[in-house]
């Protein structure tokens, strides 16, 4: 991994299990325990971040970090989000010479970055 590449991505949630089945089912992680209050989660050898578990999440919409994952459909991943107790779409739009982006919210308001490539 070069400098710079990101290493860990981590969201704030009062639930770890039901911030598991909604992660999954949208991106398909795989999660294993860390600790007692986090869980990590990545796709096979591929480490992506961790759900780290609090009182309540902090958030701050529209703040930085943000960040985005790729997916085959942005409107297969709303859906996805609505049908396991998160938000649906919002902020679609275009981006030039690469396809379209849109954000969904995990169930505890955590903004989710999603881009659906033009291929």
């Amino acid at each position: 991994m070069q400098n710079g590449c990101l290493c860990h991505a981590e969201y704030d949630v009062t639930d770890l299990a039901r911030s598991q089945a909604y992660f999954g089912a949208l991106f398909g992680w795989e999660f294993r325990q860390f600790g007692d209050s986090m869980v990590v989660f990545g796709q096979g050898d591929v480490h992506i971040g961790g759900l780290m578990r609090k009182e309540a999440a902090e958030i701050s919409v529209g703040s930085s970090p943000s960040l985005w994952f790729k997916v085959s459909s942005l409107e297969a991943t709303g859906a996805a989000s609505e049908a396991n107790g998160g938000g649906g779409l919002t902020m679609l739009h275009p981006v030039p010479g690469v396809g379209m982006s849109a954000v969904v919210t995990d169930p505890d308001g955590n903004r989710v970055g999603i881009v659906q490539y033009d291929e």
